[in-house]
């Protein structure tokens, strides 16, 4: 059973990256547990009076969603949970906790007592967390995924499982896979992560330059009909940049399709 964690606010674009997930990974037996996060921890009197009212506001909407989804998708288990903390630690912890395969998050989400998902939040997710991460544009519709760009830099794996994600992915669609490399020095050595998915017979594709990464990837995508870009998070690799404080937003607000975020353990 492949089990995800979706965080919601209920804005539109969460709603949307829960149906994604559970559209894209249709066919398979499937655990989805809808997380609210409904604000920071507080002992005045006063917010206690208030997250009562937000617990039963969320209750509501929370079983509202779920009636939706289970009408939409009748196979998969749905499972809530609420939670009053802060966002990055609730979901990095979960993701940490090994109970789940993936975290499917959308780009943004709405401001007030409910967390903002994006920004900050996925960026913080995503450096703190070892689940993979799968970051779904704003009104982004699911499309069959039939080419994934995996964009590598001049690295190594510390483990080749950590490409697991990707393979399950790639089996699960028999998408077609193609490896970037957007390199510096124009000579690095991909014999291990090659050798790790030469079953799943990938293109390979090599740029030289060191610009603009984000533009970079996103003319790429673009120009390839990609449905899902896959990165490798190492603070070994020249990608790292897209990690580092307003690049990672940068990236993850501009990328015109879904990214897969693997995380590299050296």
């Amino acid at each position: 059973m492949i089990k995800i964690l979706v965080p919601v606010d209920f804005s539109d674009t969460s709603k949307n990256a829960l149906r994604y997930a559970t559209d894209m990974f249709q066919g398979s037996k499937l655990e989805v547990t809808i997380l609210h996060i409904f604000g920071t921890q507080s002992t005045a009197l006063m917010m206690k009076s208030i997250d009562s009212i937000l617990i039963r506001d969320a209750e509501k909407q929370l079983a509202a969603l779920v009636k939706d989804m289970e009408t939409a998708a009748p196979l998969v288990t749905f499972k809530t949970r609420l939670a009053k903390n802060y966002a990055i630690s609730t979901i990095s912890e979960m993701g940490n906790s090994g109970n789940y395969d993936f975290i499917v998050m959308g780009t943004k989400g709405v401001s007030g007592l409910k967390e903002v998902f994006m920004g900050s939040v996925a960026g913080g997710v995503i450096s703190k967390t070892s689940a993979p991460v799968i970051v779904v544009p704003l009104d982004y519709t699911y499309n069959d995924l039939k080419h994934v760009v995996f964009a590598v830099g001049d690295n190594t794996l510390s483990d080749l499982s950590v490409l697991s994600p990707l393979r399950q992915i790639i089996e699960l669609h028999t998408s077609e896979l193609e490896v970037l490399n957007i390199t510096e020095n124009g000579s690095p050595d991909f014999k291990e992560i090659l050798s790790a998915i030469k079953d799943l017979k990938p293109t390979f594709t090599q740029k030289t330059g060191a610009g603009d990464l984000n533009q970079s990837l996103n003319v790429h995508i673009k120009n390839h009909n990609t449905d899902l870009l896959c990165l490798l998070r190492t603070k070994k690799d020249f990608l790292d940049r897209l990690f580092s404080g307003s690049v990672t937003l940068k990236q993850t607000f501009n990328s015109p399709v879904p990214l897969l975020i693997l995380h590299n353990k050296n």
